[in-house]
């Protein structure tokens, strides 16, 4: 652990705040000023698709300009999306919120890369740690976030969740400042990354198949969950509740990765968060109340933690003696793309098919996954290079 590392935790959680107050009430909101259940998630599939988009070019600007610019260009971002999403809750405008959601999107675009960006501030052998240190920090924003909406809901204005926009405005300027204090790697000016080599064969194309499918199954159920929990005439406390245990299963777990990956290997990790992704959605599928709606979406945060991290280390693993830049992005864009979908979906699955339905058409694409990491541990255990990806 450094200063820099420290910072970039401190960052982390600042920004995490703003994002799990954005996935809460996203949902909620998005159907309010819609008025439609159908178009409920589309501002989160709009964030979603601006990842997308915006992954690539991020990630190369970052190999040619550095972290620390395109990282405070993100929190700037973060800000305006803060004002933007006021201003629409006060015209009560579904246009403007999806203009906000773009920002918002650029800003988790640029936020996505900490954990890389983590691992380079310290030595690669103390790089699972770094990203374990990064994720974990979300820890703390799985107790703020969900609550600060909820205590913010009604406060100031008559218009709900008016002040909760406006948080995001001080969270964000607080984080930028800390940015501008962190010492990156210098980028080595005579470097042509465009020479590079990039061989995407292999089991590099697992990693990012690893990383996309359970982001997307992660963001599908997540983003049903608070209007499941709606529809259910649920309390909003108790939303915040369920999605604040989700959250703490996404990012507690990363204290104990650097022990799992070594008592299971970098592969064993990731096979058992596919297995428990699976479980999560066997227990929605019977979660007829707040306890069994808490447990599943905390494993499904717990699922999320092992198999995500493992496929970003993974990654990172794979991609060392070739273009990082590109490979990240590429990764990144994959990923985004499955949430966009994921996201997209997920209102209208619920609104058409049910609670119960959203959840079993996950379960395939988990299996065949599972399937193909059982199968790649084996082989390379033939092969004995099960020490290449180890942790």
């Amino acid at each position: 652990m450094n200063r820099n590392l420290w910072l970039l935790m401190a960052v982390q959680v600042l920004f995490m705040i703003g994002n799990m107050m954005f996935l809460t009430l996203a949902p909620i909101l998005g159907e309010q000023l819609a008025g439609n259940t159908n178009l409920a998630t589309l501002p989160m599939a709009i964030s979603m698709l601006t990842m997308l988009v915006f992954s690539f070019p991020l990630s190369l600007w970052m190999g040619k300009f550095g972290r620390g610019p395109i990282f405070s260009a993100g929190l700037l971002a973060n800000i305006l999306a803060g004002i933007i999403f006021f201003t629409a809750i006060q015209y009560q405008q579904f246009s403007i919120f999806l203009i906000g959601s773009i920002f918002f999107g650029i800003s988790i675009a640029c936020a996505n890369f900490y954990r890389f960006a983590a691992m380079e501030l310290v030595h690669p052998s103390k790089q699972s740690l770094a990203i374990s240190a990064v994720m974990a920090a979300g820890v703390v924003a799985a107790f703020i976030g969900p609550n600060l909406s909820s205590v913010t809901k009604d406060l100031f204005f008559d218009l709900a969740f008016s002040s909760s926009a406006l948080a995001y405005i001080p969270i964000s300027l607080a984080a930028l400042i800390l940015v501008s204090f962190i010492q990156w790697p210098k980028v080595k000016a005579k470097a042509d990354t465009t020479k590079q080599p990039m061989d995407l064969t292999g089991d590099l194309w697992k990693a990012i198949l690893t990383a996309a499918l359970a982001y997307g199954v992660m963001v599908l159920i997540m983003s049903a969950t608070p209007l499941h929990m709606s529809h259910q005439h649920y309390e909003f406390s108790d939303t915040a509740w369920v999605i604040q245990w989700h959250v703490l299963g996404m990012f507690a777990p990363s204290f104990f990765i650097g022990w799992l990956v070594n008592r299971l290997g970098l592969m064993g990790l990731i096979i058992l968060g596919v297995m428990v992704l699976i479980s999560s959605l066997l227990v929605n599928l019977f979660a007829s109340n707040k306890p069994l709606l808490t447990l599943g979406l905390l494993l499904l945060g717990v699922g999320w933690n092992f198999t995500f991290l493992g496929a970003s280390q993974w990654l990172v693993k794979l991609s060392a003696n070739q273009n990082a830049s590109k490979i990240q992005g590429i990764n990144e864009v994959m990923v985004f793309g499955s949430a966009s979908i994921a996201t997209l979906s997920s209102g209208w699955l619920l609104n058409v098919f049910g609670w119960t339905a959203l959840n079993v058409a996950a379960m395939p694409l988990l299996l065949v996954l599972l399937i193909l990491l059982l199968s790649t541990h084996v082989q390379n255990a033939r092969m004995n290079e099960e020490p290449a990806i180890e942790g």
